[in-house]
């Protein structure tokens, strides 16, 4: 037996979210940006040695979100 709650259409994410969705998506995809960027330098510092990518991931992940990262160190270095 379908209730009502069955029949009720889902609306994609994109489209409920609105205009600011479209800001805090860029907004994610300079910090996806930096946290790549700085997973890549500790696999460059490890020796280029590949299977630690996920604990690159982390650490960085760890290093940009903390309190002491600033945004202008990363400006610097993509330049």
């Amino acid at each position: 037996m379908k209730t009502h709650s069955d029949h009720k259409k889902e609306e994609p994410l994109g489209r409920s979210a609105g205009r600011d969705s479209a800001h805090n998506a860029s907004g994610d995809g300079e910090l996806l940006q930096r946290i790549a960027v700085r997973a890549y330098e500790l696999y460059r510092e490890r020796g280029a040695i590949d299977g630690h990518d996920l604990d690159d991931w982390l650490e960085a992940e760890q290093a940009v979100l903390s309190p002491e990262a600033k945004p202008e160190s990363f400006v610097r270095s993509v330049l």
